[in-house]
């Protein structure tokens, strides 16, 4: 083997090394964020609660819509 070209396979080795590394690393971060959905579903269910009733909804205003009937 030509020794060119065995540098640039090991070269290529260790960059697919360190992709998988990282990949590894993403992987276990999203798994820490995951670890308790249910609490992020009740933080969201009682932010939904504490919110005023009577607060207005942010549509907007039809006036001159042409196709309003």
């Amino acid at each position: 083997m030509n020794a060119l070209a065995s540098y640039l396979v090991a070269d290529h080795i260790d960059t697919l090394l360190a992709e998988s590394a990282a990949n590894r690393q993403a992987k276990l971060a999203r798994r820490a964020d995951r670890v308790n959905p249910l609490a992020s579903v009740i933080k969201t269910v009682r932010s939904l609660f504490a919110a005023p009733a009577d607060k207005s909804l942010a549509l907007p205003t039809l006036a001159d819509y042409p196709y309003r009937g």
